[in-house]
């Protein structure tokens, strides 16, 4: 199951989120570049409210900006479901 390319998005200073579909078009998959750093995984499953997605890349841009380094050695998996993704960058994870 491929994943391909339907959109880079700037909803965020400082952020790009990508936006893939895979074959079917069902599964929706956001990853993100922020502030440099690349491949953030952020959510992969059926769609989802984007402000949700734009809310967790926001998360962790701030984190970054603030100069907290355990944002890079916390887990980085896709969230699955919409609960998952409102813990994405939240220092509870």
């Amino acid at each position: 199951m491929g994943f391909h390319v339907i959109g880079r998005h700037r909803w965020i200073a400082g952020a790009t989120i990508t936006e893939s579909t895979n074959e079917d078009g069902w599964t929706r998959r956001f990853t993100a570049t922020i502030r440099g750093w690349r491949n953030w995984k952020i959510y992969q499953g059926p769609a989802v409210n984007p402000q949700f997605v734009a809310d967790a890349v926001r998360r962790i841009r701030n984190r970054i900006d603030e100069g907290d380094e355990a944002i890079f050695s916390e887990r980085n998996e896709y969230a699955t479901s919409q609960a998952e993704l409102a813990q994405v960058g939240t220092k509870e994870q």
